[in-house]
């Protein structure tokens, strides 16, 4: 499986000790970062995944790969990733936030997955994980129809969720007990009536490290609950359902200062983003134990990783120039 870095706020940077193990591609969006940050319009949107594609040199994955996207703050990212897998799959979404609110007028980090749910080659989504935005007032925009029908399956985090119309979807929580770490029998157990139908397609992750505890990701939003071994057991059961067909994944909640333009990216950022007291160099750090920690788990699940990036110099130069590019 490749590894590549799609470099929109220069997160990764600092990561040596990860670039150096397992010296992914780089590919250089800093212009396109505080353009989509946040939210986009969809006119924007199919710019971007324009120049995506010429960065890539082709509009479609022909082998799998695994993409770090940066912050969460580029989630929607995640809906590019997914048009270019040319074949049927099923997704796994890890996330602490739902991702799917529809109604809305342009691309959000909270909408992707609606419109991912929309993709002719999406089969079945597994949302894994959650905690957060789920049945607060945010739950009258949510897709109960793609719910009900088991278009989306939900495993939750911690707790079942009793708002709304929550009681008419059958749905388990990770956890057993809220403050009890699923066992790997646990998740085996969640995913004993779902394998057939993870078997018949192979699969697409999308990991978003706020499902984390803060210990394990220092993310730019609310931090989830689950310890990392929780979601190394959850990708290795859907992995081994999924028969180890792995036709990509991406990575996102790398922390980054908040840099954008336009006013409504402002005040989305002004009015959705917690107030963090954040040091940079630590949550480098903490990030890229828990990167080298995900990336040794794929590697692990699909057989290698593949050496596909630039040298000791060649990232040492690169990475001077994203730090001009961004001040």
């Amino acid at each position: 499986m490749d590894l590549r870095i799609l470099d929109l706020d220069g997160s990764l940077r600092s990561q040596s000790r990860f670039l150096n193990r397992y010296r992914p591609s780089i590919h250089r969006l800093a212009d396109w970062g505080p353009l989509v940050r946040l939210a986009c319009s969809f006119r924007r949107f199919e710019h971007f995944e324009t120049a995506l594609a010429d960065t890539l040199g082709s509009a479609t994955d022909e082998t799998p790969a695994l993409s770090f996207l940066g912050s969460g703050d580029f989630h929607h990212v995640s809906l590019a990733m997914l048009r270019r897998v040319p074949q049927p799959f099923n997704l796994l979404i890890l996330d602490n936030h739902p991702d799917w609110m529809r109604g809305i007028p342009f691309l959000h980090c909270g909408t992707w997955l609606h419109h991912a749910a929309q993709l002719a080659n999406v089969r079945t989504i597994y949302h894994v994980g959650g905690n957060v935005d789920f049945d607060n007032r945010f739950r009258l925009l949510a897709p109960w129809q793609a719910l009900r029908s088991g278009k989306i399956h939900v495993i939750s985090g911690i707790r079942r969720f009793e708002r709304g119309a929550w009681s008419e979807v059958a749905f388990p929580a990770l956890r057993f007990q809220p403050n009890r770490e699923a066992s790997p029998r646990r998740i085996d157990q969640l995913l004993h009536p779902l394998r057939a139908e993870l078997a018949r397609w192979p699969l697409y992750v999308s990991l978003d490290k706020d499902v984390l505890t803060a210990k394990d990701a220092v993310v730019n939003w609310d931090s989830g609950h689950l310890m990392l071994a929780e979601v190394e057991n959850v990708l290795s059961a859907f992995v081994d359902a999924a028969h180890h067909q792995l036709v990509g994944m991406d990575i996102v909640g790398d922390w980054s200062p908040v840099h954008l333009y336009g006013l409504s990216r402002r005040l989305l950022h002004l009015t959705e983003h917690p107030r963090l007291k954040v040091t940079p160099h630590a949550a480098a750090q903490s990030n890229q134990a828990t990167n080298l920690r995900l990336a040794q788990c794929v590697q692990s699940l699909t057989g290698g990783m593949a050496e596909t990036g630039m040298s000791g110099q060649e990232l040492l130069a690169d990475q001077e120039q994203w730090l001009r590019i961004a001040g």
